[in-house]
């Protein structure tokens, strides 16, 4: 993890868990076994050699036809290599089309933004297409929305930069110009996501109090 955001994570304190689905193209991530796939289901993880400690992606691919085992080795823009180099609980759900699906349970906002960060510094394109205050089903649980693609892309922006964050440390100027959106186009997407997310939560409590 890195410096900054172990030092964010002092300042502002747990506010998680939270239960996060992200979507992360990988084009660009040279030499990776799931490049150009779309599987259901993959089981994926990392270790390290015991000949020269080389960090090695190993994956066990299963399809129709054929049944794949592959060892390779780490590159430096491996997502599931940044995704596990934070403090969260990471499982690869599937692959889409080459980008990979990662189900995340995360302490705390500041790792999920690091995340974003990271995966980004390394030409990653990063949606975030679910997140989830607490993994129950109590009352203080906030239950999963759909959100369209451009929903998700502004989410992710906001979250990364700090939009949310108290206090702010991103304005919707800021969220403007890496979007190439108005601000007023920025607004608009965040209130019709928190509109989804009140509504849902809505859901939620009157379903509990049946």
């Amino acid at each position: 993890m890195s410096r900054t955001s172990a030092g964010r994570r002092d300042r502002e304190g747990p506010a998680g868990p939270l239960d996060v689905r992200l979507a992360v193209e990988i084009d660009a991530a040279g030499g990776c076994p799931l490049q150009n796939r779309d599987l259901d289901s993959v089981k994926q993880s990392l270790t390290r050699s015991e000949f020269d400690g080389e960090e090695i992606c190993q994956v066990a691919i299963n399809n129709d036809e054929t049944c794949h085992y592959q060892r390779t080795p780490v590159d430096a823009a491996c997502p599931c290599a940044i995704v596990e180099g934070h403090d969260c609980i990471a499982n690869l759900e599937s692959v889409r089309d080459g980008t990979l699906v990662y189900s995340l349970v995360i302490p705390e906002r500041a790792t999920l933004r690091a995340i974003i960060e990271d995966l980004r510094e390394a030409d990653a394109t990063v949606s975030l297409e679910q997140i989830r205050s607490g993994v129950d089903d109590g009352p203080d649980a906030t239950v999963g929305v759909t959100l369209t693609e451009k929903q998700r892309e502004a989410l992710a922006v906001a979250i990364g930069a700090g939009y949310y964050e108290e206090p702010r440390e991103a304005s919707l100027d800021d969220l403007a110009d890496e979007l190439g959106i108005t601000p007023s186009g920025v607004s608009q997407r965040l209130n019709a996501i928190e509109r989804k997310l009140v509504r849902e939560r809505g859901r939620a409590i009157d379903a509990l109090a049946d």
